[in-house]
């Protein structure tokens, strides 16, 4: 059951890709960071510690339509005893300030998870918001928390608390394909504010 389920995950998100990737007017994004789990006191001894870090955690999502875009992740732990990995999935809704110098968003997804202490990859689901600060165009300083719940039957994994930050680049993969369509997207940006622009 586990298997098809994650089978059918992975048919939508490539088929919901390949449709979004044929418009030139969508956004994609990459960004590198680093995150930061904290388990509650009494669950510590169940998941082999209360505090994890990860670097690096890598993230790519696209701009799918008006105000939200489908972001997927991976985090995991290098030089660390106390291991911690996740594969993640989430939708985010911007409040249309996307095109904003600080665009906040609130978030609703999932993970799976291995740890210290888990034989196998166990979800979560997750929601949180967060924020990203753009310095130019194209270069930002993205941040995000979120609160993990983990189903009790999961004895080894449980329900904590995840924290992220990060630099994003955005680009588009049609960018200079279509000199029309480029013209368009370099007036809409020239319309945002560079964070050194703002006036106090």
């Amino acid at each position: 059951m586990k298997r098809k389920l994650i089978l059918y995950l992975v048919f939508f998100l490539l088929f919901g890709l390949k449709s979004f990737s044929q418009n030139e007017e969508k956004k994609w994004f990459l960004s590198i960071g680093s995150s930061s789990v904290l388990y509650a006191k009494e669950d510590a001894s169940a998941v082999g510690g209360r505090y994890f870090t990860q670097f690096p955690r890598l993230s790519g999502g696209l701009y799918a339509f008006k105000n939200v875009t489908l972001v997927g992740s991976l985090s995991f732990t290098l030089n660390n005893p106390q291991h911690y990995a996740s594969v993640d999935g989430s939708v985010r809704y911007d409040f249309g300030t996307s095109k904003n110098t600080i665009s906040p968003f609130v978030m609703i997804g999932g993970s799976f998870i291995k740890s210290t202490r888990s034989k196998y990859l166990l979800p979560t689901l997750n929601f949180g918001g967060g924020a990203t600060i753009w310095i130019s165009d194209k270069l930002g300083l993205t941040g995000e928390f979120m609160y993990r719940f983990n189903e009790e039957r999961f004895q080894s994994q449980k329900s904590h608390t995840f924290a992220s930050a990060g630099i994003v680049y955005r680009f588009s993969l049609f960018g200079d394909s279509n000199s029309s369509s480029s013209s368009t997207r370099v007036i809409k940006d020239s319309r945002r504010k560079r964070i050194w622009d703002t006036r106090n």
